[in-house]
């Protein structure tokens, strides 16, 4: 039996040589790419583009990732060869269908050129007008001025597209959050009765914890940008002492800020962790603090609840925060005029932190982001349509 073919679109792809170390990249590499592909299924990653004028493609843990020569999509006549190597590449390799998670620069300029096959668009964070009319509130955050400068202008584009595939019943919609899919339609302009299938991310669980053993320690788990705006967290830990705050992340936009606090002793800057430190840090620690001016679903949420953690954010996607934790309310701005909500919510999680619920809050994590699951529902939709 010939096996299906899929081409995993994607901006970035999470290794410590090639880079690419947010949500995405783990998604593509450490579920879609690792546990896919079996007797009936193979998959090739394709990434945007790399810095020289070929097709570079190399091996990790045995997933083939195809680089695309940089701006291989350019009108320029100097890269209409480079065009011509694309498409003759895309030609011999005859993928069945394409998966993208989130609309990418690489889904759109790839799916423009075919004619006939699908994409599997995995709705992951869309972000309409509204949402960035929040994140343009946060100071210092370059994040709004990129949008403006660069993603705003491939919007429209997007949406033709998205509007053609449709109407050829060549677009298929999955969401990981049910909150997400009227902000899909609204950023997409897609009809309001679109179809968009739940399809939850995965998370694995970790079941080497005791709950009785964790301490009052607290985490901070995300990039250390603006728009993360990693102050209040910072801000808190001086207003509880007597507990460990750890920062676990990295980034540059805000080295000013964090030297600022590296005095503050409580807090423990831990850099990028992962592997065992990672785990043992989810193990100890008995809430979640995310301070961020948006979010989708962080993987980071199911992460913490899964290792019996609490969550406190002033963002509450699918209800889960409230569920799990403190909800504070939405935060606009710099958000440090309301530490004293999140001081509240810090006391309440700490107070409140009862073994009953925090195994119901695990099992749910079990049940609904399940990996088996995960697995076996991408198996039968990629070979469904393909």
């Amino acid at each position: 039996m010939k096996k299906v073919k899929i081409g995993l679109l994607v901006e970035e792809f999470y290794d410590k040589d090639l880079g690419g170390f947010g949500g995405y990249g783990i998604l593509a590499r450490e579920y879609i790419a690792k546990y896919i592909p079996n007797s009936e299924i193979e998959i090739e990653v394709i990434i945007g583009s790399n810095s020289k004028k070929e097709i570079k493609t190399i091996k990790r843990d045995g997933i083939k990732i195809h680089y695309l020569p940089k701006n291989w999509s350019s009108k320029m006549d100097i890269d209409f060869i480079y065009l011509g190597l694309v498409q003759k590449f895309f030609k011999e390799q005859k993928f069945d269908v394409y998966l993208s998670i989130e609309m990418s620069r690489i889904a759109y300029e790839v799916m423009r050129r075919e004619k006939n096959k699908r994409l599997i668009l995995w709705v992951q964070d869309p972000r309409p007008d509204y949402d960035w009319e929040e994140i343009k509130s946060v100071p210092m955050s370059n994040e709004y001025d990129s949008y403006i400068n660069y993603y705003s202008k491939w919007e429209g584009r997007i949406q033709n597209l998205l509007k053609k595939l449709n109407e050829e019943k060549r677009l298929v919609l999955i969401s990981q959050g049910e909150y997400l899919k009227k902000k899909a339609i609204d950023l997409y302009k897609l009809p309001e009765d679109t179809e968009i299938e739940y399809f939850p991310n995965p998370v694995v669980i970790n079941d080497n914890f005791n709950i009785a053993d964790k301490e009052n320690n607290i985490l901070f788990l995300g990039r250390l940008t603006p728009v993360k705006r990693p102050w209040i967290y910072f801000e808190l830990a001086k207003k509880f002492p007597e507990n460990i705050f750890y920062v676990c992340g990295q980034g540059t936009e805000i080295d000013k800020i964090i030297e600022e606090y590296k005095d503050v002793k409580n807090l423990k800057f831990m850099g990028h962790v992962s592997g065992e430190e990672k785990d043992r840090l989810l193990r100890e620690c008995k809430v979640l603090v995310n301070t961020s001016i948006h979010e989708a679903i962080p993987v980071s949420f199911l992460e913490a609840i899964s290792y019996g953690q609490k969550l406190l954010s002033c963002q509450n996607p699918d209800d889960i925060t409230k569920s799990n934790g403190y909800f504070t309310g939405t935060i606009l701005g710099e958000g440090l005029d309301q530490i004293e909500e999140f001081q509240k919510g810090l006391k309440f999680c700490l107070e409140n932190y009862k073994e009953s619920e925090i195994v119901e809050s695990i099992e749910k994590i079990k049940n609904n982001h399940n990996l088996d699951k995960f697995i076996n529902n991408m198996r039968e939709l990629l070979i469904k349509e393909a």
